[in-house]
């Protein structure tokens, strides 16, 4: 239950709702009543009191933090103690994290080789800034990284979707705070498993983010002990085994960011940003097939408006260009039926299999009648999991499993509905599922990439 309620007052904070919750604390929207802006307001650690070590510890570290100013960074905006209660407000931003809806539906993955690059690039500029500060970041996510726009349809130069969250506080709450047995995220550095933290950890975390920007999956599947298992003996699939746009270069400095030793890493965050952004040839160009009809439209517009009388033969030019621009405007607003599918990889068979989604409601488990049949797993309830189209979008439910549903790497909440985005990984027991919508001239060649995985 949130410990604040709509429209209860915190200090100088009106609360307008719950936007979730976390190790480190629960984010709420809330007005700011003095300066009369829209802030995310964040409780640290609300179930307990905290030792007053921690506490004065907190003020320490948010004295410095507060006064980092980066461009790729949302900024802290007030931190205190209320009621007993240590809080941080920082920039609210309306589109959420990379979890949310707009967040999985504007950069679904796989991203494109060269965006995913360009990303992780501007990433690692803020964690540099950070390092540089003397501060880390500890708990790396999509959760933490916020989107503040679509992506860079139009090409822009250091163009920057997203800012850093929550700088130090997860790693604050583990360190100082109660005992907590929630389990790492899945970004974790090995040497973050003995409670070691250093920039290094850091440089991990992006890795992981890229890698799964880059192939659609994550690069460690399974039970808590078994990623740690991984992690530990650097058994990790090449990227390029799933996607074919990545190079052997590009595969050998992500796993040298993973290894498990952080002096086999990279110097520092910004030399493995750096070696990344190496392997993108010069006359690399983005590839986007699903640039927005109305931004086409208004590039026809704006050429309509502001262009002079042309010449004769300009004039031809601009006319087939017209006639080009319309017919994929024309393709771009037409509607295709679209075609979704899970690709279900499965711990007990080498072969991964695919179930497309036709009806309306479709059930997962381990019971024989369930549609979508786990069968060879005792992680799986009977009934664990529900699919469901809701107009235009799959929704999927825990259905009060034992052991959860998990999508990215995070465990949904149950009996509340999770939107699924092409690309999502979806852990149920030891099965790894991928969600795909998609329309019928892709869906072949995302099969093809993702059937190869050994």
């Amino acid at each position: 239950m949130p410990t604040l309620e709509t429209g209860q007052s915190f200090e100088r904070y009106r609360i307008i709702h719950l936007l979730g919750s976390s190790v480190s604390g629960e984010s709420y929207e809330a007005e700011d009543t003095m300066l009369l802006r829209r802030v995310t307001l964040k409780l640290i650690h609300p179930t307990a009191t905290l030792p007053d070590a921690a506490r004065r510890q907190f003020f320490r570290e948010m004295q410095g933090v507060s006064i980092l100013n980066h461009s790729y960074l949302a900024p802290v905006l007030d931190y205190g103690e209320f009621d007993g209660k240590l809080y941080v407000a920082r920039r609210y931003v309306s589109n959420g994290s990379l979890l949310s809806h707009n967040g999985r539906m504007w950069f679904q993955v796989p991203l494109d080789v060269f965006y995913a690059v360009q990303y992780g690039y501007q990433l690692a500029k803020v964690l540099q800034y950070i390092h540089n500060r003397g501060y880390l970041h500890g708990a790396l996510t999509l959760a933490n990284i916020l989107v503040l726009r679509i992506p860079n349809f139009v090409n822009e130069s250091d163009y920057a979707p997203f800012l850093l969250a929550d700088v130090g506080l997860t790693q604050f709450v583990r360190c100082l705070g109660e005992k907590n047995n929630t389990p790492l995220p899945i970004t974790a550095a090995p040497e973050q498993l003995y409670k070691r933290i250093i920039p290094a950890s850091d440089q991990f975390a992006l890795a992981v983010l890229l890698y799964f920007w880059l192939v659609g999956r994550l690069p460690y599947i399974g039970l808590p002990e078994e990623i740690e298992h991984l992690k530990l003996t650097e058994t990790i699939t090449p990227p390029s085994s799933f996607n074919t746009n990545i190079t052997v270069e590009q595969d050998g400095v992500i796993l040298r960011a993973l290894s498990v030793s952080p002096e086999d890493r990279y110097q520092s965050v910004q030399a493995f940003a750096d070696a990344l952004l190496a392997t993108l040839s010069p006359k690399t160009q983005p590839v986007f097939n699903t640039e927005p009809a109305n931004h086409i439209l208004s590039n026809i517009l704006d050429a309509s408006e502001s262009t002079p009388q042309p010449s004769d033969e300009q004039a031809t030019e601009q006319i087939q260009q017209r006639e080009s621009e319309t017919e994929l405007l024309q393709h771009a607003t037409t509607p295709v039926q679209q075609i979704a599918h899970l690709i279900i990889f499965s711990p007990y068979t080498e072969e991964t299999y695919t179930v497309e989604l036709h009806g309306n409601e479709m059930t997962i488990g381990r019971a024989g009648s369930s549609d979508i049949l786990l069968d060879r797993d005792d992680l799986t309830s009977r009934h664990h999991a529900l699919l469901k189209r809701e107009n235009d979008r799959f929704m999927i439910y825990d259905r009060r499993s034992a052991n959860g549903v998990q999508v990215n790497g995070q465990q949904i909440e149950r009996d509340n509905g999770f939107p699924l985005v092409d690309g999502d990984n979806i852990k149920i027991g030891n099965y790894e599922l991928t969600f795909h919508k998609a329309t019928p001239t892709t869906i072949d060649q995302g099969d093809q990439s993702l059937a190869s995985a050994p």
